[in-house]
Formats: C-alpha cells, sequence, structure tokens
C-alpha cells in the first residue's frame, strides 16, 4: 500500500503527483479543498515515503493507487487528480476502474511527442549528468510562473532517484513505436465513462484540442495561459475551485 495523508470529510478527491515529487507537493490545494471533500493525497511508488521497488510502469503504479484506495477508501469511485506523471497514473486508472470524474493538470497525452522528449534525455540522465539534467527539466518547466518561494519548497520536496527515474521513462514509453503511443493514449480515453478535464498552463494547440476532444463525448480542454507546468499552485483557489465545479457537474448529470 502506498503511503498516503488523509484530511477533511465529503466526496473522496485523491491527488496523485508528478515525477521526482510526492504529496506535499499539493500543499497549497489541500487545505481549501479539504473544506468541502475528503482528499486523500498519494505518494506514488519509488517516490516520497512510499516504497521504491520497481517496476514502475504506468499499469503498475495505477494498481499501486488502487490497492490503497480499496484499502482506506472502498465506499465510492473517486474524484482522481493527477499532475504532470500523476494525471498519466489516473488516466490509466480510470480506464480500469469506477471514478466520478479525472482532472489532468498539465499532462499532454500526444505521447508520440513525449517519446522524442525523452528519448532526448534518457542518454543524459544515464551518466553523471543525471542530476543536472532534471534540474533543467524543472527550470524549463516552471518557466517563471511559480513565485520564488514556490519553486524553492518544490525544489526541497523532490527526490531524484535514478532508477526510478528510468524505470518510468526507460519502459514502454523509449520502445513502443509512435503510432502505439498515439492509439494507445486515446484506447485510454475511450474506456473512460466519466468526466475528463486536461487542463494545461500553457495553449496546447488547435490540433491536440481537436484530438483530444475527439477521443471521447467526457473529454474537455481548458487552458490558464502564462501558469506554466503548475497551474494549480499558480492559483490554487481557483484550482480548487475548478475541481469543484467539475465534482459538481458529475454529481448534478449523475441526479437527472
Amino acid at each position: 500500500m502506498l503511503h498516503h495523508q488523509e484530511v477533511g470529510q465529503g466526496p473522496v478527491a485523491v491527488l496523485l503527483h508528478g515525477l521526482t515529487e510526492n504529496g506535499t507537493a499539493w500543499d497549497p490545494v489541500i487545505g481549501p479543498l479539504a473544506t468541502t471533500h475528503r482528499v486523500l493525497t498519494l505518494d506514488l511508488r519509488g517516490h516520497g515515503r512510499s516504497p521504491a521497488q520497481p517496476p514502475y510502469d504506468m499499469l503498475t503504479l495505477a494498481e499501486d493507487v488502487h490497492t490503497t484506495l480499496d484499502a482506506v477508501a472502498p465506499q465510492e469511485p473517486p474524484l482522481i487528480i493527477g499532475h504532470s506523471l500523476g494525471a498519466m497514473v489516473a488516466t490509466v486508472y480510470a480506464a480500469m476502474h469506477p471514478v466520478r470524474a479525472v482532472v489532468n493538470v498539465d499532462q499532454s497525452l500526444d505521447l508520440a511527442s513525449m517519446q522524442r522528449v525523452v528519448l532526448d534525455r534518457l542518454p543524459r540522465l544515464r551518466t553523471a549528468e543525471f542530476t543536472n539534467t532534471l534540474d533543467e527539466m524543472f527550470t524549463q518547466l516552471e518557466a517563471g510562473a511559480l513565485s520564488p518561494a514556490e519553486s524553492a519548497r518544490l525544489y526541497d520536496l523532490r527526490r531524484y532517484d535514478r532508477d526510478v527515474v528510468l524505470g518510468i521513462w526507460g519502459g514502454d514509453l523509449e520502445q513502443a513505436a509512435p503510432a502505439e503511443l498515439t492509439e494507445l493514449a486515446a484506447g485510454l480515453l475511450g474506456a473512460i465513462n466519466a468526466p475528463y478535464l486536461a487542463l494545461h498552463g500553457t495553449e496546447p494547440g488547435p490540433e491536440y484540442r481537436t484530438w483530444l476532444a475527439g477521443t471521447g463525448p467526457t473529454v474537455t480542454v481548458e487552458a490558464w495561459l502564462g501558469t506554466g507546468h503548475y497551474p494549480h499552485l499558480v492559483h490554487p483557489q481557483h484550482f480548487v475551485n475548478l475541481v469543484r465545479r467539475v465534482d459538481m457537474e458529475h454529481r448534478t448529470a449523475t441526479h437527472r
């Protein structure tokens, strides 16, 4: 079972963090959201205080989440919210298990394009440049949108584990053909029978918007321009309001 923390009462909302981070990355969001929800923050396998044990493929990470939720919150399908890596895990989870809704925070599902970025970085990640490569990546992702204090907080909580990073990025993402990755992403989204909101901190572009919306009737796209890779931390209260809106829309539709 994954390390987790719980606060608040109400409908279950699950928060999944990004690569090298842990559940405390969500701290600015947790308190406000806990006034209306039972908030569960999980440390993914190999992150935070959860065990580090291979494999680190998306299916295994999603099943870790299911095992944990089955133990601590089995009564209702969760609202599952993921950032970056956590959004990919949330997407796989929702394709396999009932959820109320999914909020994907700034994780592109254009996996073929993501593959090109990963393949470009993998050689350096396998050398003594491992730490510098990750530092450069996060500096680019933050893109000056976060306050210096928030950037420093995230920097302090990250844990760079080469085996974990390469286990996540060096598996299917490295070996699969681009067309297979595109088909995989569309298949995952098509299997989700709940509202799916993709929130981006930069404009994802009309082609990606059209493709994503075309994968299923439950998928919508929203962009908060200028907020970079961490829109939920740039505007935490605005993000909490968004989550409440998504959950309210689900409950309203369910009770019609």
